[in-house]
């Protein structure tokens, strides 16, 4: 329910949410956001996630701390893309010939999820977690706030013919993406005053996917795209909505998991920017400007 504002529209300590968006491997520079944000003060009263950013959401939920953040990085900075999109000429011929409705098994990920996810039940979080999902039949989308943990971020992680759907209380679910990439107003409805969207960009728009995975992410992309900046112009009277900046490194694919230290970098020392120019006023950053190379300036105290 959305919360009333004072009689001279003035918006009073309310409560704050993350909203993170999804996008594969670039999920990597929500990470350094966080880290940003905690340093600069913030904290997040909810967590609202969609596809990789649920899987943050859920990790930040859980360990809400310097401690959580940081081991959060050395779990990303050890994963690769057979960790997380392990492709199989079996699956993938199965898929093309329709005897399934996928191209790559969830197996992978669920035991990543199983092993580094610190609770069993979302409801259990320190801070209330929030993840969205779509619901294949009807395609709208849900959220899941209590339950296992780790079928609900696999739904939402579930690229439509990428991954296969996931059963939940008998409905399937695939990416919460499909229905609602930057779920704002979810966390309007929840009560939340103050909003951090934390987008991860993406530059690869501006190339032609080739592959079945950059297909399915390309087409979730444009969607997202179309979306986000309505979204927060619709909802700028309901909540203090502050965008942090989304990256455009023209060299790095939702699918490459090797710039993971770059993008973490990248995307700390770009909020850091943010914070400090913004002085905590609520606005909608914009992208910025395309690098034609990672050339990033990582922060020597977090550098290995």
């Amino acid at each position: 329910m959305r919360r009333a504002l004072g009689a001279n529209g003035a918006r009073g300590n309310g409560r704050t949410a993350f909203v993170l968006s999804g996008g594969g491997s670039l999920g990597a520079v929500q990470v350094g956001m966080i880290r940003a944000l905690f340093e600069h003060g913030v904290r997040p009263d909810m967590l609202i996630g969609t596809s990789v950013g649920a899987v943050n959401a859920a990790w930040v939920a859980g360990r809400p701390e310097p401690d959580g953040m940081a081991e959060l990085e050395d779990i990303w900075l050890g994963l690769r893309r057979q960790d997380v999109f392990p492709l199989s000429p079996m699956t993938g011929a199965r898929g093309l010939l329709g005897r399934t409705n996928h191209f790559i098994s969830n197996s992978s990920l669920r035991r990543i999820l199983e092993t580094h996810i610190p609770y069993r039940r979302l409801e259990e979080a320190a801070i209330p977690v929030h993840i969205v999902a779509t619901e294949l039949k009807s395609g709208r989308a849900t959220i899941l706030a209590s339950g296992p943990a780790v079928p609900a971020l696999l739904a939402s992680c579930a690229i439509p013919g990428v991954f296969p759907p996931v059963e939940i209380g008998r409905r399937d679910y695939v990416d919460g993406g499909v229905a609602n990439h930057t779920p704002v107003t979810v966390a309007i409805e929840l009560g939340a005053e103050k909003i951090y969207v934390l987008p991860v960009g993406y530059p690869w728009l501006n190339r032609e996917p080739t592959n079945a995975l950059g297909m399915a992410l390309h087409a979730l992309a444009r969607i997202v795209e179309q979306k986000l900046e309505a979204e927060v112009t619709a909802n700028r009277a309901a909540a203090d909505i502050h965008v942090m900046p989304a990256h455009d490194l023209a060299d790095v694919s939702p699918a490459d998991f090797s710039h993971t230290r770059e993008l973490i970098e990248w995307g700390y020392s770009a909020a850091r920017r943010d914070l400090g120019s913004s002085n905590g006023r609520a606005h909608v950053a914009t992208p910025e400007k395309p690098t034609k190379a990672l050339n990033l300036q990582p922060n020597p105290a977090r550098a290995a």
